[in-house]
């Protein structure tokens, strides 16, 4: 489907999940560290060493990570960016530098440094550099799952309100028809009106209380179709010629609501008997034909309002895991419509 609902768990652990990612890397940063080098080391020489190191690389990370990329690479050039990287790697490598040859006894590094030997400078400068474009990677990339993700929610919510329109002018269109039933009815002063009447109750009954869901039981969208086909019974007088066949084991399937109503309003509305409605479940794929023999004014192709909100339901909900099809057969108009239930959704 669309969207699926959040469990109370969900949003909690996506806050703490980036500083779970995070501690985890510098976790294992840290083991590859200490089981590559501790062994020949001294234990003060080692924490020493590798605890400053690790504060310029984590420093690195996080300057690029939390404030460089996100915020003075948009506003800046990228040789201004280049150029405050560079000033920082620097700047934390000589205070390195200095630490270690201030609290590391018989530390050398400063005076090779000021003999003209730069590569204990060079090699912390180009440690700074690895980690810099580490985070530099990983913002981008997270930057960009969040634009994708927030563009992805954008276009979810579209979809939901376009789905919610579609579904509520399903409602005043049934009505609309079901008035002008009324009123063909009242014409003639027919003694199954009253009956007729709490049929179309009954119907509105369920598309006002059952439908508010995203997904409803499939017996229920059928009995909806069977009262349906019974009101129209009534109305027409005509009920030994259309046949409502159901088969299938309906059990705890669900289906998007209102999507069956549509093709049978379509068989009255615009055919006349006989009639013949199919709806069969095999395994996840829901079939639904009917056949009805066409008026001598004839049926519009498209099936009017119901069957072009129906296309577009349908489009959005089962895309990919539908087919819906008509056809002419001399005086018959035929519409065949099958799902696949569990494939609903959307790309």
């Amino acid at each position: 489907m669309i969207e699926p609902t959040k469990e109370a768990w969900q949003p909690i652990l996506e806050r703490k999940l980036p500083v779970l990612l995070h501690l985890l890397g510098w976790g294992i940063y840290a083991t590859l560290v200490f089981y590559g080098n501790f062994a020949r080391m001294s234990p003060g020489s080692f924490f020493l060493h590798y605890g400053l190191a690790f504060a310029m690389h984590a420093g690195s990370f996080y300057l690029n990570y939390l404030y460089l990329v996100p915020s003075s690479l948009p506003k800046y050039s990228i040789a201004r960016f280049l150029a405050a990287n560079l000033l920082a790697a620097v700047l934390m490598a000589s205070c390195v530098i200095l630490l270690e040859g201030r609290l590391a006894p018989g530390n050398h590094m400063i005076r090779r440094i000021l003999g003209g030997d730069l590569l204990p400078l060079m090699t912390r400068i180009s440690n700074y550099i690895v980690f810099a474009v580490l985070g530099l990677f990983i913002r981008l990339s997270v930057d960009w799952y969040g634009k994708l993700r927030k563009e992805k929610e954008a276009e979810n919510e579209h979809l939901k309100s376009e789905l919610a329109l579609l579904k509520g002018q399903i409602n005043p269109h049934f009505l609309f028809n079901s008035l002008n039933n009324l009123y063909a009815l009242s014409l003639r002063q027919a003694p199954e009106t009253p009956t007729v009447i709490l049929r179309i109750s009954e119907m509105m009954r369920y598309l006002l209380y059952e439908t508010n869901a995203g997904s409803v039981p499939l017996e229920k969208e059928i009995d909806m179709v069977r009262t349906y086909v019974a009101m129209n019974e009534l109305r027409s007088k005509s009920g030994e010629d259309s046949r409502l066949e159901v088969s299938g084991n309906l059990q705890a399937v669900m289906i998007q609501p209102l999507l069956l109503l549509p093709l049978i309003e379509n068989v009255f509305k615009h055919g006349t008997s006989p009639m013949k409605i199919a709806i069969r479940l095999d395994g996840p794929v829901l079939s639904i034909h009917t056949e009805n023999k066409i008026r001598a004014a004839g049926p519009e192709d498209s099936g009017g309002f119901g069957i072009a909100n129906l296309q577009r339901r349908l489009a959005l909900l089962y895309r990919n895991a539908h087919e819906l099809t008509f056809s002419q057969e001399q005086d018959t108009f035929v519409a065949d419509l099958t799902i696949k239930l569990n494939s609903q959704g959307h790309d």
